[in-house]
């Protein structure tokens, strides 16, 4: 496996083909009743979000803690991560966020994204991180085990109401 820096604009589609696939399956259930998961791929691919996402992605890249990978196999993206920090001075702590963890569904259950979770600890500890956070969908059954098994912990919970 090769792991690499993100380059935006190479891998531009690949982001944005990964994103869309986290979006919906940590969507909320009344989106994924409304939407098969290629018409979300379709609303999100034609949507303001993917230049908010991807702006966001390169201001975080400015900060060269930020950890912003592609993991390859032959060449081939496999899986991507994306992982920005925060410095909170007054109570001497550094946070980074898990904004995006990825494995393209024909490597599941290898263990990359596990891996992956070990590899972001392990920077994010290397850099001067004190907490490390991460969040999915309440239905995305496959982060929630995938995070428990790592050793993460609900902190929050948020609340929806259909209207």
């Amino acid at each position: 496996m090769n792991i690499r820096a993100i380059d935006i604009t190479r891998d531009r589609l690949t982001l944005l083909e990964f994103r869309a696939v986290i979006n919906y399956a940590s969507a909320n259930s009344a989106l994924r009743k409304a939407f098969t998961e290629v018409q979300f791929r379709e609303i999100w691919l034609g949507s303001r979000g993917t230049e908010e996402y991807l702006a966001a992605l390169a201001a975080s890249m400015k900060d060269p803690r930020t950890i912003a990978e592609i993991w390859e196999e032959d060449g081939a993206p496999v899986a991507y991560v994306w992982a920005s920090f925060t410095d909170w001075p007054e109570y001497k702590m550094t946070g980074v966020e898990i904004h995006d963890v990825m494995v393209a569904p024909a490597y599941r259950r290898r263990g990359i994204a596990t891996q992956i979770m070990q590899r972001v600890e392990k920077l994010a500890r290397e850099r001067g991180a004190t907490l490390l956070r991460s969040g999915t969908g309440i239905e995305n059954n496959a982060s929630g085990e995938l995070h428990t098994r790592v050793g993460f912990y609900v902190q929050r919970v948020e609340f929806e109401k259909e209207l």
